[in-house]
């Protein structure tokens, strides 16, 4: 309930402004600890955001971390009709085949009615089997028209597909299987009725496998994704060729330096996030609850260990990333020598294999699972450095909001009292005046 005030017109002082005045100097500290817990919660954001940055360092890592991601090559073709992608395990090389033939679906079409819409006045069942697989029957009404039928084969819950096709006269139902190859044929048994879908010469289109030529092998597979032909590469068909194309696989250093360049930007985001959060240097802390942080300091000292050390299991020339062209600058951040990196690649490119990729068969750790482990360390398992020191910040805001929150009743408390007997004082003084009026108004005794 509020107070009812007089502000000072019996007294003469200016009550409210002594009551605001000793109010706001209680609020002082209420004023500080807002200010305080603004700058934990801005440092528990920049914290968690280390933590995303460093997620993000782990995926450039782990790009680099086996042999199939550190083995960049590349394979192109000499005609369109063969698209190339490298997705395993390459190795440098020419080859040269032909597409003798494409993977096709099924297809397949009834005789000619009158209209899609209209009942066929036929019943009985259609039977539907996809290669060796399980019968579906499905029943078929005297009132059913082309588009009922080509809606319950939808319906089947086969890998077949139905639609009408209008030639701009007549109307058929056209059913296709949804799967390339030929162990894919679509089987249509028309019992009780006939639209002709099991007319072999309606069947316009069979299912088939493609087939290429390569060595004087040939090879057949079910769609026009060809894999396992040559190693590492998947062969797109796109169409029959009259001649042999010339596929050539050769190393890809651009796209391993493209994988490095990133690996070196993720990690330079996590040092230039943690310099400028705690300061370094003549460089001010951009938030004063983590200036001259220590536990951003031994994250930032772990992650330099990780890329500077010695790798195990290496020898000779190339012992450390350093020694391949990746190395820290003076601030921390690491930079690519691309000249050196090819040199390296050039001269024993088993042996820079062996400082980036874990392998058993060659021997190594591997710097990039290092890291990997390392980040997980730092940033993601339950005890990690930053998750703990997440919590810290969280704890000590959360302390914070209970401070701040007694300190105002305190306050309000405070003014609702100084407001009450500021209140009486006042209405004691305008008492005493009314007095003081009244006695002076009394008959002097010596004016007799």
């Amino acid at each position: 309930m509020s107070v009812l005030t007089f502000g000072g017109l019996a007294s003469g002082l200016d009550t409210n402004a002594i009551i605001d005045a000793l109010v706001s100097a209680e609020r002082i500290p209420i004023t500080r600890a807002k200010n305080q817990q603004t700058s934990l919660n801005s440092a528990l954001t920049t914290i968690n955001g280390i933590s995303s940055k460093l997620g993000t360092l782990k995926s450039a890592a782990q790009a680099l971390s086996t042999s199939l991601g550190f083995s960049s090559f590349k394979a192109t073709s000499s005609d369109s009709a063969v698209v190339t992608s490298v997705g395993g395990v390459a190795s440098p090389g020419s080859f040269e085949l032909t597409v003798n033939q494409l993977a096709k679906e099924q297809r397949t079409y009834s005789n000619a009615v009158g209209s899609s819409t209209s009942a066929l006045n036929m019943a009985g069942t259609l039977d539907l089997q996809v290669g060796a697989g399980a019968v579906q029957s499905l029943s078929i009404s005297a009132t059913d028209s082309l588009t009922d039928i080509a809606s319950k084969i939808n319906g089947s819950g086969l890998r077949v597909g139905a639609s009408v096709l209008y030639d701009g006269t007549n109307y058929k139902l056209q059913v296709r299987g949804l799967d390339t190859g030929a162990a894919n044929t679509v089987q249509l048994t028309e019992t009780g009725f006939s639209l002709g879908l099991n007319v072999p010469a309606n069947t316009v289109q069979s299912a088939s496998n493609s087939q290429v030529t390569i060595d004087g092998n040939l090879i057949s597979r079910p769609t026009n994704q060809v894999v396992g032909v040559i190693p590492g590469v998947t062969l797109a068909l796109t169409k029959i060729t009259a001649s042999p194309v010339t596929i050539q696989v050769e190393p890809d250093p651009d796209s391993l330096k493209t994988k490095i360049k990133s690996f070196v930007t993720a990690y330079n985001d996590v040092v230039t996030s943690s310099q400028t959060a705690s300061g370094w240097g003549t460089t001010k802390p951009g938030n004063t609850a983590l200036a001259a942080d220590s536990t951003l300091r031994s994250v930032l000292d772990k992650l330099a260990s990780s890329v500077g050390n010695a790798v195990p299991g290496t020898s000779g020339l190339y012992t450390t990333l350093g020694s391949v062209g990746l190395s820290s600058n003076r601030d921390g951040k690491l930079q690519l020598d691309e000249a050196k990196l090819t040199t390296a690649l050039t001269a024993n490119p088993s042996a820079v294999t062996k400082l980036f990729v874990k392998d058993s068969f060659l021997g190594s750790t591997g710097a990039m699972d290092g890291v990997m482990t390392l980040v997980d360390q730092l940033a993601t398992n339950s005890n990690s450095l930053l998750k703990a020191k997440s919590d810290s910040l969280s704890s000590q805001s959360k302390r914070l909001d209970d401070d701040i929150a007694a300190s105002e009743r305190r306050a309000d408390l405070m003014e609702r009292q100084l407001r009450e007997r500021f209140t009486a004082l006042e209405m004691l003084v305008t008492q005493y005046k009314s007095q003081g009026n009244a006695l002076a108004g009394l008959p002097s005794t010596n004016n007799r």
